[in-house]
This record gives C-alpha cells, structure tokens and sequence, in this order.
C-alpha cells in the first residue's frame, strides 16, 4: 500500500494518489516492515538496504491509482502475489462514498474462459468525509496533516500531503495525481452502487454484502 486520500463533500469529488509500484520479488519481511514503518525515506536508501538483504525489487512511479469512472471518481491500493491480489477499492461522488474489498486471483485461477474471478465485499458506505488509504506510516503523516488544518480537508491539502509524503518516504512517489468533480448525482448512493456492479460483471467479480 502507499496513500490514497478521497474527499466526500457536499458540493464536490477529490481524490488523490501516488504512482509508486514495488514488486517484492520473493519475501523479505524486514525490508517490508522497515519500508512500510516509514524507517525507508528515499529510493536511494530503499535500494541500498534491498542491497544489504539480499532482497529483488522493481520499482516504478508510473502506476495510476485514481481515475475517473463517468461522473464518479475511483482510487484503490493493491497487494499482488504470485497466486493472489487483494484490492481496497473507493468509489466517491459528492456527497456519498463505498468502500470495497477486492480478492481475485490471476488468469490460471479462473474461470473456463480464462477470465479472471474473484469477490468484491463491501465494507463500508459514507456520507460526507475523507477516507485514507495507505500504510501506517502515511496514514498516520496524513491523519497528522488534517488534524493541524483543522479537519478541513480539500483540494488544496490533499495536494501538499501527497508532496510531503513524497519527501519523507521511499513507500510513495514523488509524482501524484489527484482528481476532482462537482457532478452531483440525483441519488448518490444508487449511482455508486451500480458503477461497482458494472465493473464485477467485467471482472467476473462475485458481489457480497450489497447494500
């Protein structure tokens, strides 16, 4: 995981995400922890410590974590192994947000079309807010920047988190995007609901929970 903030207001969409990829190839916990701990602050000093361990890495600062889907905004981060990859999935608008859980396997996991399968469960509907993904590390830099602008978060903080979070760990890229609209939907929740219904028939994803 690295960071992805979206904002639910009443008038408007924003979401924002970096671009880093790291691929572990092969387990290496330690390096992980120290990475994800935030011990990690630059590239270089990622590099040098896989170095030390012995661990393989690919890393990339081109990977689009947010996009837009219509009139709604979506982000999500991944974890990819070998057999599995799981997803944590936002889809937002103004006014409403659903958050979702992802688990799907790789094409030699499924189906007799060689489609891949899997289970979207969702785990939590919101009304106006911010939600945070990423590891302990970020989550805590961006809870820490919201509560000194006094919980009012916007565009304009979404940006300058994701460029501190550039700077002080090498878990995040330096390259960001963030997104926004103020398309409001006649019913919210409903619009949201069927963008993810939409995109588990595509994905061969089975739907849990809906509500």
């Amino acid at each position: 995981m690295s960071l992805v903030i979206a904002l639910a207001a009443s008038r408007e969409a924003v979401i924002g995400a970096d671009r880093r990829a790291i691929a572990f190839l092969g387990s290496c916990p330690t390096l992980e922890e120290e990475l994800y701990s935030g011990q990690i602050k630059d590239d270089q000093q990622l590099l040098n410590r896989a170095r030390e361990l012995g661990a393989a890495l690919q890393i990339t600062s081109n990977r689009e974590k947010v996009w837009r889907r219509g009139d709604l905004l979506v982000g999500e981060v991944t974890e990819i192994s070998v057999v599995q990859s799981r997803r944590r999935r936002i889809y937002l608008t103004p006014g409403a947000s659903l958050q979702v859980d992802i688990t799907s396997g790789g094409i030699a996991n499924g189906n007799a079309d060689g489609k891949a399968t899997g289970e979207a469960r969702i785990r939590a509907w919101d009304g106006i807010g911010c939600t945070i993904f990423g590891n302990r590390f970020t989550q805590k830099l961006a809870y820490d920047e919201a509560r000194k602008a006094g919980g009012k978060v916007n565009e304009l903080l979404i940006k300058s988190i994701l460029v501190k979070a550039g700077e002080s760990t090498a878990s995040v890229s330096r390259e960001s995007t963030v997104l926004r609209s103020d398309t409001k939907q006649p019913d919210p929740r409903a619009a949201i609901l069927k963008a993810l219904e939409e995109d588990c028939k595509e994905s061969g994803w089975r739907l849990c929970a809906p509500q």
